[in-house]
């Protein structure tokens, strides 16, 4: 085989196969880290009412 059918060839793999996957663990990291958030939020909100009903 020759050396530009060989470079054709692991490029085209890299594009249609590798660059997908990086994008979609990346997003899939990031949602990860907004689910976190809203957990800390909740939490926050929790606590809030606590305390508010025990000044009442």
């Amino acid at each position: 085989m020759s050396l530009s059918l060989i470079i054709a060839i692991i490029s085209i793999f890299i594009i249609l196969i590798m660059i997908p996957l990086i994008i979609s663990k990346k997003s899939e990291n990031d949602s990860k880290t907004l689910d976190e958030w809203a957990k800390i939020k909740e939490y926050g909100k929790k606590i809030n009412d606590k305390t508010r009903n025990k000044k009442n």
